[in-house]
């Protein structure tokens, strides 16, 4: 497992309501308006959607706070392919009329914990959370965040982001995450029960 850190990103959003019990749910609010819906994919169906992961994260991870280079951007795709075979693995995506607009995904994994010199369990860290900035604001990263952790069935949660990142850092104290750890001035690691 690579320590790297994880940069989950988000929009406000409201919960979906029906997320844990139906494995699909139309995101509400502005969301609906905007013809989005909230999908949780199978590891078996990621391939369909590579291309769409490594678009939104180029068009989200070159921006501030991240600001990063755009192959490397894109380079999520790669990486949430290679995580999809890990036990855990949760992928949801925004989709307006199949289009992806954002997605969030986690897995098993206590790396995290380790790192801010807490006991490992049976933990939950969301990996990546993302939406166009075109919709941000439109509370997709909202119903993102709870429809992965919905699916996650139950934590610790962990997730590691950039401190500067406000809107990500609102969502998540808004949902009860809290700092537990800055390894570095880029990086703080928020944990969630």
């Amino acid at each position: 497992m690579t320590t790297a850190p994880a940069r989950p990103r988000a929009a406000s959003a409201t919960p979906a309501a029906s997320a844990a019990s139906t494995g699909s749910t139309a995101a509400t609010g502005s969301a609906g308006r905007a013809g989005a819906e909230i999908r949780l994919v199978p590891a078996a169906e990621l391939s369909c959607h590579l291309a769409s992961i490594a678009d939104v994260g180029g068009r989200c991870f070159t921006r501030p706070p991240w600001c990063e280079p755009y192959p490397l951007a894109r380079s999520v795709a790669a990486r949430v392919l290679a995580d999809s075979g890990r036990p855990g693995f949760v992928l949801a995506l925004a989709l307006c009329r199949d289009e992806v607009y954002g997605f969030a995904y986690g897995l098993r994994c206590s790396a995290l914990a380790r790192c801010a010199a807490r006991p490992a369990g049976d933990d939950f860290t969301l990996k990546e959370l993302a939406v166009t900035p075109e919709l941000c604001g439109m509370r997709l990263g909202l119903a993102l965040h709870d429809t992965v952790l919905a699916a996650a069935q139950g934590g610790p949660y962990w997730l590691s982001t950039h401190p500067a990142a406000h809107a990500a850092m609102g969502l998540y104290r808004r949902r009860g995450w809290r700092v537990v750890a800055v390894p570095t001035p880029s990086r703080v690691i928020m944990y969630k029960r």
